[in-house]
């Protein structure tokens, strides 16, 4: 019985982050620090979370984002985080800036 149980909950839990993914809504990640991102890819072992990292504000001389994944296994919630790009802030402006001027 308790089987069964777990396997509705971790079927729910596949469910809202393929809604979330579909939707393009952000999920939270409870840790040492809350971390808030996209899923960016669901399957019905994993997910990975895409989260954009903002520079350190008490850190005047890194003003880097950081895109950090998340790979999470849904049968255990067992979660691992790793660094997958870097930008400097004027990088991630004039990105945002061509963005906006093709809209």
């Amino acid at each position: 019985m308790a089987k069964k149980q777990k396997s509705k909950k971790s079927n729910l839990l596949y469910q809202r982050l393929t809604e979330a993914l579909e939707n393009g809504s952000k999920v939270r990640i409870e840790a040492e620090e809350t971390y808030y991102g996209l899923p960016v890819t669901v399957t019905k072992d994993f997910v990975e979370i895409m989260v954009l990292v903002p520079p350190d504000e008490f850190d005047d001389e890194d003003d880097t984002f950081k895109q950090v994944t998340w790979l999470v296994r849904l049968s255990s919630i067992f979660a691992i985080a790793y660094p997958t790009e870097y930008w400097s802030t004027a990088r991630l402006e004039k990105l945002l800036e061509v963005g906006s001027n093709q809209a």
